[in-house]
Order: C-alpha cells, then structure tokens, then sequence
C-alpha cells in the first residue's frame, strides 16, 4: 500500500549547519540509553498516532550493530523531562552522505525552531567528521521548511508498506 509522496532534499552539511536555537524552556542533547531511545518510540507513537514503540527495539539494535553510523538526538521540555521532539543521523562510511532521519515533533511545540535545531545541530556534527552532504526523505510538512534553510529537492519516492498474505 503506498504512503505518502516525500521529497528527497540534499544540503551541504558544512552550509546547514549553525548553532541550534531553541525555545526557553526546552534542551537538546544527544541521547544514547536505551531509555532515550524508548522514549523517541514513545514520541514518534504520539506524533504518529500508531504504535511504533517497536522502533526503540530497532533504534537499540542500530546503535549497539555500529555505534558509530548513527547519533540520536532529543529536545526535552525542562518542566517536565517529556521527549518533545527527536531526530538521528545514520551516516553510511565510504560515501559523502548522512542521512536526516525522524524529525517528528509533538504538535503543541511546533512552530517554535525545534526542528530547526535539530536539523543544525546533526549537520554541524556531520560537518565536524567530515560528512559532506546531508539529505532527507522529506514530508510535505518538512520540505519547504528544509528548502528554506537551504535543501535542494533532487527527486521525489512513494514509500510502499507491504503486508504478506497470512500463511494458509
């Protein structure tokens, strides 16, 4: 079953990445706990309005199979420790690119910069180890946002679910 239309959109790292800037009352970090990453799962179930919490089990996996291919990160509201947005970077050794993945922010704290800043913050550490180009499988929600900071849309994919027939 097809999904949504995304927009594959590449920067160079070096040029998107920038000190984050966040609102008051909120941190960013890099995350790399299980706990942490449980906590991105129970962000993107709420983002997302389906049970994603599988996605912890596989966040896990990614970081413990090659550490150094992915960093997680998280916006936090200081009020209440709540995972409020959340984002990694996968980088693939050998060729130039870091993929932008997750990006999803609870509704009442979009508009504010969050994913703004977390879109600086991976590009600046892509930048720092040597990663020259960043890109996104881009939503209809975050692409005008990524071509303004700078993105350039290369082309566009329909991601497909498949669901096998139940053995019979």
């Amino acid at each position: 079953m097809p999904e949504d239309q995304e927009t594959v959109v590449i920067g160079v790292a070096a040029d998107m990445a920038s000190s984050p800037v966040l609102p008051d009352g909120t941190t960013l970090r890099e995350v790399t706990t299980d706990a942490d990453l449980h906590a991105i799962a129970g962000l993107e179930t709420s983002v997302w309005g389906e049970d994603l919490s599988w996605m912890g089990r596989e966040l896990i996996a990614r970081r413990v199979t090659d550490p150094g291919a992915v960093m997680f990160f998280a916006v936090t509201d200081d009020a209440t420790g709540q995972v409020v947005s959340a984002a990694w970077t996968i980088f693939y050794p050998g060729t130039d690119f870091g993929y932008l993945a997750g990006g999803s922010t609870l509704a009442p704290w979009r508009r504010r910069g969050i994913y703004r800043a977390l879109v600086a913050v991976r590009a600046q550490r892509a930048a720092a180890r040597g990663t020259r180009y960043v890109m996104v499988d881009a939503s209809s929600d975050s692409a005008p946002i990524l071509r303004r900071l700078g993105f350039r849309a290369v082309t566009t994919t329909t991601p497909y679910v498949w669901t096998p027939a139940a053995p019979g």
